[in-house]
């Protein structure tokens, strides 16, 4: 080989050499930078979250006249959340190890933009869609609430009929966007969302389609992991067994209800919904106790004494179980609880037979199988 060719070869090397380093250098090829521009704030510090339930991060930003920034680095593209401690700024979004911009006023909570590329705008197309959706639901509830204050029932009622259905269209369009999109981790991250006892079927199929790339990715294995969890209550499979402490510090076994028909709800003092039901499920178990049926709460309270209180002011007379641990009860992880109320009927044999049952659905199934004699 020739000094010509070995100083050309030379200098190819160097060119490549050169370049790595450059990139190496470059904070855009593996960092994310966001950028804020919020009016009317006037708070001194905001938050940024970012990653899935199993595996996520938090860090915090210094705000200077509705002034901000972040950055970071993340392995790919990752669901995000900017919020201030009063939440009157909050923004959801996806990063990317790119540029980000996100303007807004925190006096309107839907006019926030993130300005972004690839799966950062992907993400804010499909959230403008949702909020579109939400400001159109919210005025017709709104002018619902008018009509009514000045006396038209009968527009009141169709305008809330209206805002129903708009109300109902934002699962639609979540549900069609995370079934219609296989190779996207935004579509992913909707199907996690979705996923629960009743969509399992669903999002089994849902996943099988998904690509690899997104399967493999930290929303793809979580969801996973959440079909395999869910996988083991569904309807038709054994109770999975459990002890809890009651309000007394006994430890209760779910076993202990074996021969009975028992509802498992999950509830919480804080939980409206659920403080809303719990009259109707006094009255079904004044009416049923004596016929084989049972409830066993479990509580994802975290403060003993707000747990208690409830307990004492809605007149609830079943036994109460919790750890006291939130969201982390290690009953409602068992049972894949990431919402409530949720309920799971077992049969005599401790076997799952129904899920999600509440008011008139609960009262009718319990009449169907202990009023069979009368």
């Amino acid at each position: 080989m020739n000094i010509k060719h070995i100083k050309i070869k030379l200098a190819a090397i160097c060119v490549v050499v050169i370049c790595a380093l450059a990139a190496w250098k470059t904070p855009a090829a593996d960092k994310f930078v966001i950028t804020a521009e919020i009016t009317a704030f006037t708070g001194d510090k905001v938050f940024l979250t970012y990653g899935t339930i199993g595996s996520s991060k938090i860090d915090t930003a210094i705000v200077k006249d509705g002034k901000f920034s972040f950055t970071g680095s993340v392995d790919e593209p990752t669901p995000a959340m900017i919020f201030s401690p009063d939440y009157r700024v909050r923004v959801d979004l996806f990063i990317e190890n790119t540029k980000i911009h996100v303007t807004g006023t925190s006096m309107k909570p839907y006019s926030y933009v993130v300005t972004g590329t690839g799966v950062v705008a992907e993400f804010e197309k499909f959230s403008q869609r949702i909020m579109k959706n939400r400001q159109e639901t919210i005025t017709l509830f709104e002018e619902a609430e008018g009509a009514k204050i000045v006396g038209d029932t009968v527009k009141a009622a169709e305008l809330k009929a209206k805002g129903d259905k708009q109300y109902r269209d934002e699962f639609a369009i979540r549900k069609e966007y995370a079934f219609a999109h296989p190779e996207s981790y935004v579509a992913a991250k909707e199907l996690l969302a979705l996923t629960d006892n009743n969509s399992l079927a669903q999002s089994v199929q849902g996943y099988a389609k998904m690509a690899e790339k997104v399967k493999q990715s930290a929303i793809g294995r979580e969801l996973k992991e959440r079909i395999g969890l869910l996988s083991k209550v569904e309807t038709g499979k054994p109770a999975q067994p459990f002890t809890q402490k009651n309000t007394t510090g006994t430890a209760v076994q779910l076993s202990d209800y074996r021969g009975k028909y028992v509802l498992l709800e999950f509830w919480a003092s804080w939980c409206g919904p659920c403080r809303a039901e719990n009259p109707n499920l006094v009255k079904m178990y004044s009416t049923y106790k004596d016929k084989g049926f049972e409830i066993l709460s479990v509580s994802l309270d975290s403060d003993r004494e707000k747990w208690l209180k409830a307990i004492s002011v809605d007149g609830l007379p079943w036994m109460q179980v919790s750890d006291l641990k939130g969201w982390n009860n290690t009953v409602g992880v068992l049972y894949g609880v990431r919402a409530v109320p949720a309920s799971f009927l077992v049969n005599p044999e401790g076997v799952i037979i129904a899920q999600g049952l509440r008011g008139e659905a609960l009262e009718k199934k319990l009449e169907e199988l202990l009023n069979r004699k009368g």
